[in-house]
């Protein structure tokens, strides 16, 4: 051995040291994804593994942290790492089944969360499971089975356990404490409906509070301006906020969040408020008894529906206001009239974009070879977009001279996209929400599925509702249709442009004050039912009615 090699195998660090030094660096980069500085985590935990090749928690925590940022082909190589140094590893299952979920490798993303199910007993991996399975098809009952599956795991032993609540004021009439929960009261879709309902509400009839668990921006303090009690609760756990909530005496607890991130739905069923009411936050049903209500309005939910929900459903006229974000610049005529061609755009996030809706939308680009398409998903690069999708839009016989995969944009350059394109595609079976309302504000005519359930049938109602039938396909060759019809209609792609804001303006939707005057009604009638001991006021024609009597 020469001199030179000598003193390197001397310097090399040992297996022991290497680990350490590996393991040390994991902590900094565990300390950034706690801060949210995620590109910097990725550094560290880049560093951890040069030091230690074989250092499973460096790869699961990448992974991981690549999942959060959308990264679904880079989450899915340091997780399937993490199972060959590791195999079994639970954690690494469960995320690397939320990677397949979103690359449209469904069946083996489903295969997967159920096997690390079957062996684990945590609340995280159960509401994974829900979200695919109920997510991956248009079942309703099949649905509220894996809702109530987590929810007879994990809420309702909490439940059962939950000491006595104390409520002293009894008056049927008196103000009401209302208490919001939610993970996103931030730039976030929950901060567009909720910022009319926080400006409208009456302090004369409700005392407002608001519990914000989740990060908080700029939106978050606007939102604050109307808030008489907010509460950042970030810092507490589950117990501790039960308390806090019950120490305050809320009346009517309302859940922003559903099986979302940043979620706090054990807060609810260690039974925080004598009245609990999910809104807006998640579709589908949660699966817990302790949720009282849901508040729905007969488009979403119409009589009948009640068999899909484990929450009793308050109907009212209409469920959810919308408010447009404040840079939104209109363009004023369709784009094709100045191209020369059209061009559609889905705006929804890749895990709602299955491959059958990716061969419907290859028909519409076969019937018209001058259109073009733009495919907009989750991921925030457009190398993770591309990763993501390509082999997807070519499998599905989408033109890739005329297919553009693109990434994540930031809000305000997203509300830019009107200027881009003429023409919005939803996605099915689980369409848009939010992204339809901003769509529409843009000036973009979207094309929808109808469906049962209401995530379906989001997009749908939303066009009904505005008199927008003709967007609205019960088939696939209707909706290709439909979107042939509006490509067709460059005089009407016009109209549509100079008349959709006017439209909302004037529909249910942005009638502010009306719609919070009715939550309140509702928040009123649930309070006189759990008086009362008897949910007979299940709408506001009852609840009048029922006074009035």
């Amino acid at each position: 051995m020469s001199a030179t090699a000598a003193i390197a195998e001397a310097a090399a660090p040992t297996a022991r040291e290497a680990f350490e030094r590996a393991r040390e660096a994991v902590d900094r980069a565990l300390a950034e994804v706690d801060a949210h500085r995620l590109q910097a985590a990725l550094q560290h935990f880049s560093v951890a593994i040069g030091h230690d090749p074989k250092h499973v928690d460096a790869w699961l925590h990448m992974g991981r942290t690549f999942l959060r940022l959308e990264n679904w082909a880079n989450a899915a190589m340091c997780l399937e790492t993490t199972l060959a140094l590791q195999p079994g590893h639970a954690w690494g299952q469960h995320g690397l089944a939320f990677a397949h979920y979103n690359s449209g490798r469904r069946d083996e993303a489903l295969a997967l969360i159920d096997a690390v199910c079957a062996r684990t007993h945590d609340s995280a991996m159960w509401q994974m499971r829900a979200y695919m399975h109920s997510h991956a098809g248009n079942d309703a009952q099949r649905a509220l089975a894996v809702y109530r599956d987590w929810g007879a795991r994990f809420a309702d032993p909490l439940t059962r356990a939950a000491a006595p609540l104390v409520v002293r004021d009894r008056r049927p009439d008196r103000r009401l404490r209302v208490g919001y929960v939610s993970g996103d009261l931030r730039r976030h879709s929950i901060a567009f409906f909720m910022a009319p309902v926080f400006g409208h509400h009456d302090a004369s009839q409700v005392e407002v509070h608001a519990y914000s668990v989740g990060p908080q921006d700029e939106y978050t303090e606007a939102l604050k301006t109307d808030v008489p009690h907010w509460h950042d609760v970030r810092g507490l756990d589950d117990e501790a906020l039960t308390a806090l909530i019950r120490s305050h005496g809320i009346d009517v607890l309302v859940d922003l969040s559903g099986h979302t991130e940043d979620n706090r739905l054990l807060v609810f069923a260690r039974r925080a408020a004598p009245v609990q009411v999910t809104w807006l936050g998640f579709m589908h049903p949660l699966g817990m008894k302790a949720m009282d209500y849901r508040i729905v309005d007969a488009a979403i939910a119409p009589p009948g529906h009640e068999a899909f929900y484990s929450e009793r459903l308050f109907r009212v006229p209409c469920m959810a206001s919308y408010t447009p974000p404040p840079y939104a610049p209109l363009c004023q005529a369709p784009p094709m009239l100045r191209k020369g061609h059209p061009t559609l755009i889905s705006l929804n996030n890749s895990a709602k974009i299955t491959d059958a809706m990716l061969a419907l939308w290859a028909r519409i680009l076969a019937a018209r070879p001058e259109a073009q398409l733009i495919v907009m998903v989750k991921e925030r690069t457009p190398e993770a977009a591309q990763a993501a999708m390509q082999a997807r839009v070519e499998a599905a016989g989408l033109p890739l001279e005329r297919t553009f995969v693109m990434h994540q944009q930031p809000l305000e350059q997203f509300m830019e996209l009107g200027h881009v394109a003429d023409l919005a595609l939803d996605t099915a079976p689980i369409s848009g929400g939010t992204t339809t309302l901003h769509a529409l504000w843009m000036g973009l005519p979207v094309i929808a599925m109808d469906g049962e359930r209401g995530v379906d049938a989001c997009t749908a109602r939303t066009l009904q509702g505005l008199g927008l039938h003709e967007d609205v396909a019960t088939d696939e060759d209707g909706y290709v249709a439909a979107a042939l019809r509006r490509l067709d209609d460059p005089d009407g792609l016009l109209r549509f442009r100079q008349e959709a804001r006017a439209r909302m303006l004037a529909g249910p939707l942005m009638d502010y004050a009306a719609r919070t005057r009715e939550l309140e009604q509702a928040f009123r009638s649930m309070w006189l039912n759990w008086l009362e001991g008897s949910p007979r006021r299940l709408d506001l024609d009852t609840a009048t009615a029922v006074v009035a009597a």
